[in-house]
């Protein structure tokens, strides 16, 4: 099923759920300018029929809104890419937003079912659809504690030793020469109003370099990202999501990009 909704449209559905902020990375745009055209606005939306139950609509939309793990894209780009997936049993949902001339934030819904269980891999792709493609940064890889982050080199030795003995100046000199950037988080389903992310990871380019995969976790890692190396840390991750025990599904980041601009609320707009 794919079907298109308006930005109104999906967040009068998503409120319908119980919560009223869209979902990250998603913004709520309208077409009215002023509170009488806003008023009308939702007294269309209340006789549309959108959400007749047989259209599937309203179960894609519950299916984002509970899902057994969701990922949200966001690559800030010029056109973005603001996209967010779910899985439940055997159902694959992909809503994507548009950024239109008119401004509405269309979002269209994509929706799937494997045979016996969900078809991960095309989920995957349906993901990272439409991200553009780069060569692979020149370092291979890096991997340092956190802690060695932002220390000055000691007197008396050179960068290079430095380097040799941590790896700390080179991850650094790369993350500084940044451009674009990508964002992937995991989330688990809302603890009330709170979306709950339980992994993340970040891809980004430098210019004359390449691309590069970035993971924060017990330490901080970087990677080059060879062709394919990007879909297959995402799939490993939505399985092992998906394999979980439901009685570890509460662990929660302590700190996210995915937590920054999260999706505006209907009044934010």
């Amino acid at each position: 099923m794919n079907r298109t909704l308006t930005s109104a449209q999906f967040m009068h559905l998503w409120e319908a759920t119980g919560l009223d902020r869209m979902p990250h990375p998603f913004e709520h745009r309208t077409s009215a300018r002023l509170e009488s055209e806003r008023g009308a606005e939702e007294r269309t939306l209340e006789h549309r029929s959108a959400d007749d139950p047989g259209s599937g609509i309203v179960d894609a939309i519950d299916v984002l809104r509970r899902p057994e793990v969701s990922v949200s894209v966001y690559l800030p780009n010029t056109p973005p890419i603001l996209r967010r997936g779910a899985i439940r049993g055997r159902v694959c949902v992909v809503a994507d937003q548009r950024h239109t001339a008119e401004g509405t934030g269309d979002l269209e819904l994509r929706v799937g079912a494997g045979h016996h269980a969900p078809d991960v891999r095309a989920f995957v792709r349906a993901l990272l659809d439409g991200v553009p493609p780069n060569t692979p940064g020149r370092t291979r890889s890096v991997n340092v504690h956190p802690d060695e982050l932002g220390r000055r080199p000691r007197s008396g030795t050179s960068v290079l030793h430095d380097v040799l003995e941590s790896g700390a100046p080179l991850l650094e000199h790369v993350l500084a020469a940044r451009t674009t950037t990508g964002y992937l988080c995991l989330h688990r389903p809302w603890r009330g109003a709170e979306d709950q992310v339980v992994d993340s990871l970040t891809w980004f380019d430098v210019p004359g370099d390449g691309r590069y995969l970035y993971h924060e976790g017990h330490r901080v890692e970087l990677r080059s990202a060879m062709p394919g190396l990007v879909d297959r840390e995402l799939e490993t991750r939505v399985r092992k999501a998906l394999a979980e025990p439901s009685t570890q599904r509460s662990r929660t980041l302590p700190w996210s990009p995915c937590r920054k601009g999260t999706g505006t609320r209907r009044a934010d707009h």
